[in-house]
C-alpha cells in the first residue's frame, strides 16, 4: 500500500499527464490505482518499474478472462471495464512475433541495421501505453516516414508499419521494402502514401474513388470481424483480413475476397477495367497475383508485376508489359502454355471478346 501511495502522490509529476488527453491508461475510472496500476517503486529488473516482465505485462489486462478477473480482484482494473482478449489472437498461425522475447533493448536500431538479427515485436512497438486512446490506439508512437527518416510521433499509420517493414536489414526473403513499393514516384501503387496516378478505376466499390487514400490496416488485420481490431494476427498469411489466393486456380468470391473488398467483382468479371480480365481469371484460372502486385510496381503502370513462379519469358526471350494508352497494351511472356510474343489489346490480340465468359454469380 505504501508503494502505491507514493506513486499516487508522485502522479502529478508524471510528464505524460498534461499531454495525454484521452489516454485510456491514465483514466482512473478504468485503472483505479492510477500509475500504481502498472508501476511500482521496485519493479522488475530491466523494465520501467513494471510489476511484471514486459513480455507478459500487457496481457494482465488484455489477456485471458482469468487474467482480467485477477486484475479486477486486485483493484488494478475497474469492475465495469470490458477488455478484449488480445492474447487469444496470438494463437493464430500468422501473427506479429510477440512470443520471441528477451531480444529487445532500449538501444536497438529500428529499422534494424543488423542483417542477421532475429525479427521480433512487442506491444510497445505499436502502442504507446501513456498516449493510446480509444480513438487513436497508435498515438504517440515513433515511426519512419516515406523518406526513411525517423519521426518521433507518427502522423500517418504507414509510418508505424515502415518502422519494421521498410528499411530493416533483416526483412524476410519473401518481403520487400514497403516504402519503396508505395513510393509515389513509382509508375503505380496502391494509394497509401499519396493519391494514385490512375484516374480511371471503374471497379472501385463505393465510397472509394480514384482520389481515395487507404491504410495498411484496410488489408492487414484480424480475419474475425467480431474480434479485436488491428493487425495482431490472422488465420490468413501475411496477417490479411480476408482470403487472397496467390496461386492460380478457379475464380470465386472467396478466393479473391480481399481484392473484391475494394474492387467490385461484377466490374472485374465484366471487363470494365481490362478487356480480358474474365478470360484470365475465370477461364485460364490465373490469380490476381499472377499479373498484379498488391503494394506497388516500380516498373509498370496498373500495378503490373508478373509473378515469376507462374510466368516465364516469351519466345522473344524476355518478360515485359507495355502500356499503350487507355485500356490498351501488350505483353511479352509465356503463361499457362500460351506464348505472348506479344499479345496486344484491345486490337491485334489472338484473344477475342467472345472468348471471355459472361459474369459468374
Amino acid at each position: 500500500m505504501g508503494i502505491i501511495l507514493v506513486i499516487s502522490l508522485l502522479s502529478p509529476l508524471c510528464p505524460y499527464l498534461s499531454s495525454a488527453g484521452e489516454s485510456v491508461h491514465l483514466d482512473k475510472a478504468k485503472l483505479p490505482k492510477g500509475c500504481g496500476s502498472c508501476h511500482r517503486g521496485h519493479g522488475v529488473f530491466n523494465t520501467p518499474m513494471l510489476r511484471e516482465g514486459r513480455d507478459v505485462f500487457c496481457l494482465r489486462c488484455h489477456g485471458s478472462n482469468s487474467a482480467v478477473e485477477e486484475a479486477k480482484n486486485e483493484g488494478y482494473l475497474a469492475r465495469n471495464i470490458e477488455v478484449a482478449d488480445i492474447q487469444r489472437e496470438f494463437n493464430k498461425p500468422h501473427r506479429h512475433p510477440i512470443e520471441i522475447t528477451g531480444i529487445r533493448t532500449p538501444y536497438e536500431n529500428i529499422p534494424e541495421t543488423n542483417r542477421s538479427a532475429q525479427r521480433h515485436a512487442e506491444c510497445v512497438d505499436c502502442h504507446h501505453h501513456h498516449y493510446a486512446s480509444k480513438n487513436n490506439r497508435i498515438a504517440g508512437v515513433k515511426g519512419v516516414n516515406s523518406q526513411g527518416m525517423a519521426v518521433q510521433k507518427i502522423d500517418s499509420e504507414y509510418e508505424l508499419c515502415f518502422k519494421c517493414h521498410s528499411l530493416s536489414a533483416n526483412l524476410p526473403a519473401d518481403q520487400r521494402n514497403k516504402a519503396d513499393q508505395f513510393n509515389i514516384s513509382n509508375p503505380s501503387y496502391h494509394p497509401v502514401i499519396g493519391q494514385g496516378k490512375n484516374n480511371d478505376v471503374p471497379s472501385l466499390a463505393f465510397p472509394l474513388t480514384a482520389s481515395s487514400l487507404i491504410k495498411c490496416t484496410d488489408c492487414h488485420g484480424n480475419d474475425d470481424p467480431t474480434g479485436p481490431k488491428g493487425p495482431h494476427a490472422s488465420s490468413y498469411r501475411y496477417i490479411l483480413k480476408k482470403s487472397y489466393s496467390s496461386s492460380d486456380g478457379p475464380e470465386g468470391p472467396y478466393q479473391y475476397e480481399l481484392c473484391y473488398s475494394c474492387h467490385r467483382r461484377e466490374s472485374i468479371l465484366s471487363n470494365e477495367s481490362f478487356f480480358y480480365h474474365d478470360l484470365h481469371i475465370s477461364v485460364v484460372g490465373a490469380s490476381c497475383r499472377t499479373c498484379h502486385t498488391p503494394h506497388g510496381s516500380r516498373q509498370y503502370t496498373h500495378l503490373i508485376e508478373f509473378d515469376n513462379l507462374t510466368v516465364s519469358p516469351s519466345s522473344k526471350g524476355f518478360i515485359e508489359f507495355r502500356d499503350l494508352g487507355k485500356k490498351a497494351g501488350e505483353c511479352f511472356l509465356t503463361c499457362h502454355g500460351q506464348d505472348h510474343k506479344p499479345m496486344s489489346y484491345p486490337t491485334g490480340s489472338s484473344f477475342s471478346s467472345s472468348s471471355s465468359r459472361s459474369l459468374r454469380r
